[in-house]
């Protein structure tokens, strides 16, 4: 495979500016708290990555051509291991982290929102490095839209709204205007969003920075705190609600959001996709809170709906919030908090899993298997909505689920070579593979994911980079024939 490399260094330098201004603020907070040593490294490395991104993009002169296949998927995952690396350069040289794979393991976790965390004390944590962990979260929620709404469709593997399946420009020119001003509607958004949620949780009582950072952290679905003990640390119901509401809408289809900005609310509503997201929270909801009810584990009915709802949500948008102790609830509940973990949220969204959008065509798709046994010679539509999938779309959509369960499946079987119980090892897998970034048994509530050693740490990053790249952008890479041939 020829690779243009003069792209792959100007998007490079690209990388290098951007995350190297994202740290211009985290050096701001170090000089107003007086943390010397961040300082120093937040201001060095805002140089140095200045200095790099010039160097890396200026000398590069593009020639014209189109992106092959082969290069857009490399030039994805490419971007993403790199500014990865980026990230994890304050972990690793203020010391915070011992070794460079728990820097890039942390990084990796903030920058696909997935909130797995290895660091030992939190608390000790100096206040610009709690930001800049936030500021990774928020940074890799927008880059996961702008992957959802524009590259993913680019290269074939996107999952649009199916409710507007049907609906495609007619010429290239078209398309890319359509892409353009989506995307730039679905930045508004999500900026707007996080605002609404920042100015929410300071009338919640939250200081300026516990709203910052928290607000970041839930608008992008990843889920961490600023606070050993979590959002449980702030003690208030409307700022677990405030939280909990902005983690939902985070999970739904940035795209279908427009509609609620364009005050079109009864086609919001319509759309089957979030239709399926709410009535799968709910009935998690229900199911989770008449469990718990009858196991009579917490002692009041409020305390019992409190604790379901934020658990159910948690994982249902994948945020991966640890509200409270769900590895003492029957093994029910947790099938069900595992299930909803692997679906996910809607599609174009900040949350992680397979997507509801997929598991409505695999539902549809089983429906019609069965029905074409009674009726073998009938020739019925998978439909979605009211408009119907192509086959090609769904057997793409099916090709992927499948290889979702295997590298489950085989992710889990690598990671039971550290001799952990089948809950940790499976639970730590899905957490990863899902993006949600909490796990069952060892790395559930109350327990961080240093529990596995380099090796199993290194595999689990790989397999928060798969479940957030769409699983192709990398599985792509292993496969022989990607390196051959000229497409």
């Amino acid at each position: 495979m020829n690779l243009d490399f003069r792209l792959i260094r100007k998007l490079s330098g690209v990388m290098c500016l951007v995350v190297g201004g994202a740290m211009v603020p985290c050096a701001v907070i170090a000089i107003a708290c007086g943390e010397q040593a961040e300082e120093r490294i937040f201001g060095l490395l805002v140089l140095a990555l200045a200095a790099a991104g010039l160097g890396l993009f200026l000398p590069a002169r593009l020639t014209t051509h189109q992106i092959k296949m082969r290069e857009g998927f490399f030039i994805v995952a490419w971007c993403w291991i790199f500014m990865s690396a980026l990230g994890a350069l304050p972990y690793f040289i203020g010391g915070h982290l011992p070794n460079f794979i728990d820097a890039f393991f942390e990084s990796v976790s903030n920058i696909t929102t997935t909130g797995a965390n290895v660091i030992p004390d939190l608390a000790a944590l100096p206040a610009s490095m709690l930001f800049w962990r936030a500021l990774l979260n928020w940074m890799g929620g927008l880059g996961i839209l702008l992957f959802a709404i524009s590259v993913l469709p680019a290269l074939g593997i996107g999952t649009a709204n199916l409710a507007n399946a049907e609906t495609a420009g007619s010429s290239i020119e078209k398309y890319r205007l359509r892409i353009s001003e989506n995307a730039k509607m679905v930045y508004l958004i999500y900026v707007g969003l996080s605002a609404v949620e920042f100015m929410l949780l300071l009338l919640g009582g939250l200081s300026p920075f516990d709203a910052i950072v928290n607000t970041f952290s839930s608008i992008s679905n990843c889920g961490i705190s600023n606070y050993p003990e979590g959002i449980g640390h702030f003690r208030s119901v409307s700022v677990e609600i405030i939280i909990a509401v902005f983690c939902i809408v985070g999970a739904m289809n940035f795209s279908t959001l427009q509609l609620l900005a364009r005050r079109r609310i009864r086609e919001f509503f319509r759309d089957p996709e979030i239709r399926i997201y709410l009535f799968m929270i709910a009935l998690v909801f229900v199911v989770i809170t008449a469990s718990l009810c009858v196991s009579g584990i917490y002692g009041g009915f409020t305390e019992t709906i409190r604790r379901s709802f934020l658990q159910a949500f948690s994982f249902a948008s994948t945020a991966g919030y640890s509200v409270t102790d769900y590895n003492g609830w029957p093994s029910f509940c947790k099938i069900f908090l595992f299930f909803v973990a692997f679906v996910g949220g809607c599609s174009a969204s900040t949350s992680g899993g397979i997507k509801i959008s997929r598991l409505a065509v695999i539902a549809k798709l089983i429906r019609r298997n069965i029905y074409k046994r009674l009726h073998p010679n009938a020739v019925v539509a998978i439909k979605v909505g009211g408009n119907t999938i192509p086959e090609e779309k769904v057997a793409n959509i099916s090709v992927f689920v499948i290889v979702y369960m295997l590298i489950f499946v085989f992710g889990t079987v690598l990671l039971s070579i550290e001799g952990h119980d089948l809950e940790t090892t499976a639970g730590s897998v899905i957490a990863a593979l899902s993006n949600t970034g909490l796990g069952f048994g060892g790395t559930g509530f109350g327990s961080d994911f240093d529990v596995f050693s380099h090796a199993g740490r290194l595999l689990l990053t790989l397999l928060m980079l798969i479940g957030r790249l769409e699983i192709f952008a990398i599985v792509m890479m292993f496969t022989p024939t990607f390196w051959k041939g000229d497409r």
